[in-house]
């Protein structure tokens, strides 16, 4: 039998499973993976095609220096305040670098957003899961957690649950080490929890572009936080972890205040209404702060994925307790939700 060369601590390892990603051409009705239905804003366009010539054979500025600008200059924070990740998935791993070292304790609620469990196996970090209660309630059992490293995702992926300052704050104020508040779905939400960071130097906020901005595709993150945090995420970061055209993007993308109310407006409408029509088909829907709707079909959940697979819709499925009857469709477009409820409606 041939040697593995995988580390030892690596063996069985089951990495993070994105959703499917079939290509653009092959006209699949896409609510699996949390998009925008919408495309990004003119000005993003723009800058990538300004940006696109002959520049692009210097390295770019290894502090994202306009778009770390930009964002600090929008939220009224300083530079010092704020990083850039290749998605807010490369600063949840930043995180892990700075944070936790081999055998420490990383804690977060579950269900909740999957990658963070692999990523917590590479690092050899010891796992400290706590089963939100009824209503996907946030345990009492996280506050008293000793991690030195916590995730919040609020709003929760998958459930959609927003939990406001008074549930949020104390876990803050708690804990022996960092807090990370992954609100990649906050724009969706009643509010988000800046207002928690001058009174909090634990407390790091972790933002995505992928949705409420519609670069997907772009795969811009950022954090925002106390300037030693953001310091610490700075060490151990790739020294190029974003590229010439994603640094352009992210500033034009924070400075169109517009274009993304429009966006954030729209779905706040299609997600309501989409919410409701799910539920005269008597499927129960969680309340939902997101871009998406998580609901749970009167039918074995496997099989409603199959079929509409069948009829090219594609909506996510975790294959996990709680939640394995539970369904994750993004908030789409009105045409793509009257396809989705036509096949709902054959398929029950």
């Amino acid at each position: 039998m041939q040697k593995s060369f995988l580390r030892r601590s690596l063996a069985g390892f089951q990495p993070y499973g994105p959703g499917d990603q079939p290509a653009d051409d092959e006209h699949w009705i896409k609510l699996n993976t949390n998009e925008s239905p919408i495309g990004p804003s003119p000005r993003v366009i723009e800058a990538i095609q300004a940006a696109a010539g002959d520049g692009l054979r210097f390295y770019p500025s290894p502090s994202s220096a306009a778009a770390r600008e930009a964002i600090a200059r929008h939220f009224g924070l300083t530079p010092e305040m704020v990083v850039l990740g290749n998605g807010a998935d490369e600063l949840i791993e930043m995180c892990f670098r700075a944070f936790a070292g081999a055998g420490d304790r990383v804690a977060f609620a579950t269900p909740t957003y999957p990658l963070l469990e692999p990523v917590a196996a590479i690092h050899e970090c010891e796992l400290s899961t706590h089963r939100m209660g009824a209503d996907w309630a946030l345990p009492d059992a996280l506050w008293a957690d000793p991690a030195p490293l916590k995730f919040v995702v609020n709003p929760n992926s998958p459930t959609g649950t927003w939990h406001p300052r008074g549930v949020i704050e104390p876990i803050v104020a708690a804990a022996a080490g960092v807090v990370v508040l992954d609100e990649a779905y906050v724009d969706f939400a009643p509010e988000p929890r800046l207002d928690l960071l001058g009174r909090h130097d634990n407390l790091l906020i972790l933002r995505t572009m992928s949705k409420s901005y519609a670069l997907a595709g772009m795969r811009i993150g950022f954090a925002l936080g106390h300037p030693e945090l953001i310091a610490a995420l700075d060490l151990v970061k790739d020294v190029y972890n974003m590229n010439r055209l994603a640094i352009v993007a992210a500033a034009a993308a924070i400075d169109d205040v517009e274009h993304h109310r429009l966006l954030v407006e729209q779905v706040l409408a299609e997600r309501g209404w989409l919410a409701r029509e799910l539920e005269k088909l008597e499927c129960e829907v969680a309340p939902s702060a997101t871009n998406f709707v998580f609901a749970q079909p009167p039918a074995d959940a496997r099989k409603v994925v199959d079929e509409l697979r069948r009829r090219r819709i594609l909506v996510r499925h975790y294959e996990r307790e709680p939640i394995t009857g539970w369904l994750r469709i993004t908030i789409g477009t009105r045409e793509q939700h009257d396809q989705l409820l036509a096949a709902f409606k054959e398929i029950l």
